[in-house]
């Protein structure tokens, strides 16, 4: 059988109104490794784009839980706060890649959808297609002497064109009470995570009554804002444990810990392992 390809305006990604931003890193990770936790963190510089090929886990995007399942896309826009936890799973398969300079008209720097949609959807019927795309990044990044930098170009395009098209489908959230006071106290959090807070500084500064304010953000975010406060630390600390020489004591200090030995106890429980090995585990094929 013969088919003509007949193009269209919407299956062009590169137009007055896009414009193909640049490959930053692609990460493939699967088996135990996968169940390592990256805890509350964002990134302000780029857009990130996650493919769950295999496996399940938690998530937790612009303060929104999403139980994620084979076949799932996970957007993370620059600037959204976001949380991995991946289930332990020895067949587990996960991609990632992170772009900077995605320009969409009618959203900010680094964005490829409305914040009103939600961060992950399922592939559907573009699961292999998506599949093969990670796959082809991953292997040409790889090659590293070999690569082949219009290859990696066109597959960048492939997959936001890909990511565009299941998103234009899907239905924007729905609008709630809670979600927009939520919303209000993460974003106070965020902004102050590295400060002393407690639920009376938070209710006094927001203007809630306390006990509303844990009820109202339990129901947003599956967190209490105690919780979501460590986790925003710790997850601040897994970034500058992968993008700074500091010191563990500086690292502790910087995202809001006063003592050390707190600040390792913390770690350990929610990634699971102590914050130097967390480093060298990430790093490994650098050092």
């Amino acid at each position: 059988m013969l088919v003509f390809l007949k193009e269209s305006e919407s299956d062009r990604l590169c137009t007055d109104a896009w414009r193909l931003p640049r490959l930053l890193f692609v990460c493939k990770i699967g088996g135990e490794e996968s169940g390592i936790p990256r805890v509350m963190h964002k990134h302000d510089e780029r857009l990130e784009i996650m493919f769950m090929a295999r496996g399940s886990g938690d998530y937790s995007i612009d303060g929104v839980h999403y139980l994620v399942k084979e076949g799932d896309i996970l957007i993370f826009n620059a600037g959204i706060t976001h949380e991995e936890r991946p289930h332990v799973s020895g067949d587990a398969l996960i991609y990632c890649c992170g772009l900077d300079g995605l320009h969409i008209d009618g959203l900010k720097l680094n964005q490829l959808e409305d914040r009103k949609q939600p961060g992950v959807l399922p592939s559907g019927d573009r699961y292999n297609e998506l599949l093969c795309i990670f796959e082809l990044l991953w292997l040409q990044v790889s090659r590293k002497e070999q690569r082949t930098l219009a290859i990696i170009n066109s597959a960048v395009e492939a997959l936001l064109l890909s990511c565009k098209k299941v998103w234009q489908e899907s239905a924007a959230d729905p609008t709630s009470e809670n979600k927009v006071l939520g919303k209000r106290i993460k974003t106070f959090i965020d902004a102050h995570y590295n400060q002393e807070l407690t639920l009376q500084s938070i209710a006094r500064d927001l203007n809630i009554n306390r006990f509303y304010l844990i009820h109202s953000f339990k129901a947003y975010s599956g967190y209490s804002p105690k919780q979501y406060l460590i986790r925003r630390r710790i997850g601040e600390a897994q970034s500058l444990l992968l993008s700074s020489d500091d010191s563990i004591a500086q690292i502790a200090t910087q995202v809001g810990f006063e003592n050390v030995t707190n600040f390792h106890r913390v770690f350990k429980q929610i990634v699971g392992i102590p914050p130097i090995k967390y480093k060298k585990l990430w790093l490994k094929e650098e050092g």
